[in-house]
């Protein structure tokens, strides 16, 4: 395990120092055949696109010069945006930007190589994270993934890259990070629209989390055969009860689902449930996909769509696959919205801490 903590210390010292030129020049080339085609290059402001300059092919190559601009995103494109032929994203930084238009564009500079590495080094820690089995040690993996990833958005918070991956981590419902870096923007990136948003859907989680240790709250929903049934039916019949709420349409939580198989096959002799909740607005399309699951445990769903908006408020669910564990006095355990992998390591520390009497909310 040591040399996992030694691949780390290697990651986080593997961003470079790049040149902090007021100009940027980017270096294009282009199959031949596309001589004398409009190359353009874009900037976005949310939905907003706006041309900064166009140019055409000549024997191959093209080029663009202008003031780094590193507040959004930037697309360079061969074709009319957004029918594109060609196209690449870049990031309009000072220095040489090299680009090499193909149906896999590849750009190189400073800041988009240190992207790349990050996102190279990310996806080696979450695999093994998902690959370890110690318990421990994969909770030392969970905190090293997000540390690393709040490193890198430390670093470029104030420009496009740090902030769109700032952005898009709310999603990680355990990431510690999020206020810190909220903290560290300017009032003008506070003031955009798309950070508005996610730190609403921030705040919201953070109350999700305000759950641990209150008392379930009780819904009637309908079971396969249109007989209702309410959440307090199961409550009491185990040591623990998971939640999990999913839809039909939700592919992520079709996804999870042999694993949650594999879960309930290894505790349900230690009293752990399952009860399933659907928040399909179609029944049809409910019925359906319980028709080809093996259905090892209960599964209920919505009665109408305004139910499913009361339950979407009173759990504080931003999305799913989202999950609630409830203890046998119907006590909230724990929120699970991050997945399968999250689950499990509750469970395995819930069942190893003494049969799970010793077990603290949020130890995980």
């Amino acid at each position: 395990m040591g040399n996992k903590y030694v691949l780390l210390l290697v990651l986080l010292c593997s961003f470079k120092l790049y040149a902090q030129d007021s100009r940027f020049k980017v270096i294009g080339t282009v199959d031949t055949k596309y001589n004398d085609s409009l190359i353009t290059l874009f900037t976005f402001t949310g939905d907003i696109v706006r041309t900064v300059d166009s140019t055409y092919v000549k024997n191959g190559r093209f080029g663009f010069e202008g003031w780094e601009y590193l507040y959004e995103k930037s697309l360079i494109s061969l074709g009319n945006y957004p029918d594109t032929v060609l196209s690449a994203e870049v990031f309009l930084e000072g220095g040489n930007i090299s680009v090499e238009l193909k149906e896999m564009s590849s750009v190189h500079s400073p800041l988009m190589d240190d992207y790349k590495i990050f996102q190279d080094s990310c996806r080696v820690l979450w695999k093994q994270f998902s690959i370890e089995k110690d318990i421990v040690l994969k909770k030392k993996l969970y905190d090293q993934f997000f540390f690393y990833r709040y490193i890198f958005k430390k670093k470029h918070i104030h420009n496009v890259l740090g902030r769109s991956i700032f952005l898009d981590d709310v999603s990680y419902s355990d990431d510690p990070y999020f206020a810190q870096l909220y903290e560290m923007l300017s009032d003008r990136d506070r003031s955009r629209e798309d950070v508005k948003v996610q730190y609403e859907y921030w705040e919201k989680r953070n109350r999700r989390l305000q759950l641990k240790g209150r008392q379930f709250i009780d819904f009637t929903l309908v079971d396969s055969l249109g007989k209702e049934k309410k959440i307090s039916d199961y409550i009491g019949k185990y040591k623990l009860l998971f939640l999990d709420f999913w839809a039909s349409w939700c592919a992520p939580c079709r996804a999870q689902e042999p694993h949650l198989f594999r879960l309930y096959q290894k505790y349900r002799d230690k009293d752990f449930g399952i009860l399933g909740i659907s928040l399909d607005a179609s029944k049809t399309s409910w019925l359906s996909i319980l028709q080809k699951k093996e259905n090892l445990w209960p599964n209920l769903c919505i009665i109408n769509k305004e139910d499913e908006k009361c339950i979407r408020e009173l759990y504080c669910i931003t999305g799913i696959p989202f999950g609630v564990l409830i203890d046998k006095s119907g006590k909230i355990v724990d929120v699970v919205n991050v997945g399968w992998q999250h689950l499990e390591m509750i469970l395995n520390e819930y069942y190893k801490a003494n049969n799970g009497d010793s077990y603290k909310n949020g130890d995980l």
